[in-house]
């Protein structure tokens, strides 16, 4: 009975070891914040996830993206900007109300942003710029991607509201 319950403890010893699961709290596993090819910033509680851009067959630059405001103070996005060009931006509603994300491309969209004629190409990166109408605007550098495989059929939103862009500063 001895032996038997030794090698058990040899065994787990040595499973928990091999498998990374003895890495603690601090297992590189456990650290992982991006899983996408989009970029994550963030200003005075406005969360951006998944940022990217998708050059379409007929060359316009859309915005992949979630805004989502964690703040309790409401807040609202003023403008975008494609590697310093103004988007065509339009939307339901530019609020940003705390957990009532804006969602650009995809089944639950409800804005959609994009600039007519990128002059990047897939691989690259370009510059975004967020302005809102009280948290510092956020820029961050972005993937463009082809309009290809999962981002083939982009699924658009079609607001009725289009939001008047105002130069960033």
């Amino acid at each position: 009975m001895a032996n038997t319950f030794k090698k058990l403890a040899v065994i787990v010893i040595v499973a928990t070891t091999i498998t990374g699961c003895g890495s603690g709290q601090n297992a590189a596993t456990r650290t992982i914040k991006q899983v996408t090819d989009g970029v994550e910033a963030e200003s005075a509680g406005i969360k951006l996830r998944n940022v990217l851009i998708v050059k379409t067959a007929n060359g316009e630059g859309v915005l992949v993206a979630t805004v989502i405001n964690t703040s309790d103070e409401a807040d609202s996005l003023v403008s975008v900007s494609i590697g310093g060009a103004m988007t065509t931006l339009v939307a339901k509603s530019s609020e940003l109300k705390k957990n009532k994300p804006i969602i650009f491309v995809g089944g639950s969209a409800n804005a959609d942003a994009f600039i007519p004629a990128l002059e990047r190409a897939a691989g690259e990166r370009i510059d975004i710029t967020f302005t809102f109408a009280k948290a510092a605007a956020v820029t961050v550098n972005a993937l463009v991607v082809n309009g290809e495989g999962i981002y083939k059929d982009l699924v658009r939103s079609t607001p009725a509201i289009p939001v008047e862009a105002t130069p960033a500063p």
